[in-house]
């Protein structure tokens, strides 16, 4: 019986799972004893197996593991920080930027980094959407036909009477009042020639 359990052990520390051992067989209770606790530790091996294998593929299904079975208790505590972490990240995906991890070391740090980022830079849009909102309430558009004379070139305010002279403006004056562009006078070389000859 020895080289049994010397098999079955052997098998465990090659990292695979052996079939538990019969014990139907057994008559001498120090071996079926022995045979008992490598079956125990068979089975919390196995339910190890059945647990790690698809945490370290990310699927955080709940798995079941027994609570005599102690090796598990690290690889539980993992998967229930795993599953609340995955609560965090989607708390941090809907703005929630207070969270926090602190169970990872560098994760943790690269993580909590990830979030300060992602706050500093959600404000600064946020100031930028800001002032850019504030620059549009500022910006006056001109559109439409604007009524202008041929000669003179002033224009004539919208919805006003064309033969009463008060309502031609000079077009300085009209952009001035719907904007804030501002003029400063000068000739251009075709008008100096023109009106400035001796210059």
């Amino acid at each position: 019986m020895i080289e049994k359990f010397t098999e079955k052990l052997v098998i465990l520390l090659q990292g695979n799972i052996p079939e538990k051992i019969d014990t139907c067989k057994i008559t001498d209770e120090r071996e079926l004893n022995l045979a008992n606790m490598l079956n125990q530790l068979i089975a919390f091996v196995h339910e190890i197996h059945d647990f790690i294998i698809p945490l370290s593929k990310g699927e955080l299904a709940e798995i079941k593991i027994s609570p005599k079975n102690f090796f598990g208790s690290p690889f539980k505590e993992l998967h229930s920080r795993l599953l609340h972490l995955t609560w965090q990240a989607n708390q941090v995906a809907n703005g929630d930027y207070s969270q926090r991890v602190d169970f990872m070391g560098d994760f943790s740090e690269a993580f909590n980094n990830m979030i300060v980022s992602l706050d500093n830079n959600e404000k600064l849009l946020k100031k930028k959407i800001d002032e850019l909102e504030g620059a549009l309430s500022h910006i006056i558009k001109l559109e439409g036909i604007l009524p202008i004379c041929s000669f003179c070139k002033k224009i004539r305010m919208e919805g006003t009477d064309p033969e009463d002279q008060t309502n031609w403006l000079q077009i300085e004056g009209y952009i001035s009042e719907r904007t804030e562009a501002q003029f400063s006078h000068s000739v251009c070389p075709k008008c100096m020639k023109k009106y400035y000859p001796d210059y």
